[in-house]
């Protein structure tokens, strides 16, 4: 292979395990954004995903991929923290927010879907570690340490969940929390796992594997309906359903508390949020008719979460 050899729109990768890639999209638009348009390209950008190279830069017309095992040596960020090859940032409590005589807490914050303007970004943080919830500490109880884990795989992240390519991101995402609650010297019943849309999808998933306290909103637990476009670009790197998971980790035992937020006027995801079951999680169904789609879930519902997040990490159930 020739270094940095830079390919054109209609010409076959060479795959060999190169740490960059580089692609003449031939104007200003990326890759991904060529994909969206294209079913030719559409089918070559799954093929990098399966090969494991993320887009990390778009420069005049040239597309710029990064093996994802190799991503660090792109990021230079210092409040980014690596552990078993999962990315995050810890939010310390400060100030008023500190209080000596309560035991320490720790809010693990699954990412959301990133904004329109950024949803197709060149730029792997815009796309996999938008900061949902910015400053959410103000509103939470003291002694709240926050960890959000960025969602660092295939294109917009696999929600948290096992692809093709990376066979071994759920355990790894499980043993960085162990790690990090560990680290911090908190115990298992003062952990709550939060998030919305595919961070719900995250909340939700690892609560039950792992049996910690959740609040999930809105979360997208089977892809079939965003698979009818391929959306997320996951139609052929990962499992489309996750219930059957969910359920079966919630049969072989939950002892915390789990609510998932949704609403019957986002029938895909309410219909598929019902069929979860098990002790301990409750599903709330949000009637509101400024919720006709499934972004607007979250953004309705902000004083509930801020309630039952509180509630949470204070011990306390509220049904």
């Amino acid at each position: 292979m020739v270094p940095n050899k830079i390919y054109q729109l209609d010409e076959n990768i060479d795959f060999e395990n190169q740490k960059r890639i580089l692609i003449d999209t031939g104007d200003n638009e990326n890759y991904i954004q060529k994909a969206r348009t294209s079913s030719v390209i559409y089918e070559k950008y799954l093929e990098l995903l399966k090969q494991d190279y993320i887009l990390f830069f778009h420069q005049k017309t040239i597309s710029k991929f990064y093996k994802r095992t190799h991503v660090s040596d792109l990021f230079e960020r210092k409040d980014l923290i690596e552990s078993e090859g999962v990315f995050y940032t810890i939010d310390n409590p400060e100030g008023r927010k500190i209080n000596q005589l309560d035991t320490p807490k720790l809010l693990v914050l699954f990412t959301c879907m990133p904004n329109a303007n950024d949803y197709d970004s060149a730029l792997i943080p815009k796309r996999m570690f938008p900061k949902f919830f910015d400053g959410i500490e103000r509103h939470l109880v003291k002694n709240v340490y926050v960890m959000r884990i960025m969602d660092l795989n295939a294109s917009h992240g696999s929600h948290y969940i096992n692809t093709v390519n990376y066979r071994f991101f759920e355990a790894n995402i499980s043993k960085a929390i162990e790690n990090v609650r560990r680290e911090l010297n908190v115990e298992s019943e003062n952990v709550v796992l939060y998030g919305a849309s595919k961070g719900g999808t995250g909340a939700l998933y690892y609560s039950s594997k792992l049996d910690y306290k959740c609040l999930a909103v809105d979360p997208i637990i089977s892809l079939k309906e965003y698979n009818l476009n391929d959306a997320h670009f996951l139609k052929t790197l990962r499992k489309e359903d996750l219930s059957n998971d969910i359920n079966m980790f919630l049969k072989q035992g939950s002892t915390r508390q789990k609510y998932m937020i949704a609403s019957e006027n986002v029938p895909f995801n309410f219909s598929v949020a019902s069929k979860i079951v098990g002790d301990k999680i409750d599903l709330i169904n949000k009637q509101d008719k400024h919720i006709t789609a499934h972004p607007e879930v979250s953004r309705n519902t902000v004083p509930e979460q801020h309630m039952l997040l509180n509630l949470l990490l204070q011990g306390h159930n509220m049904l």
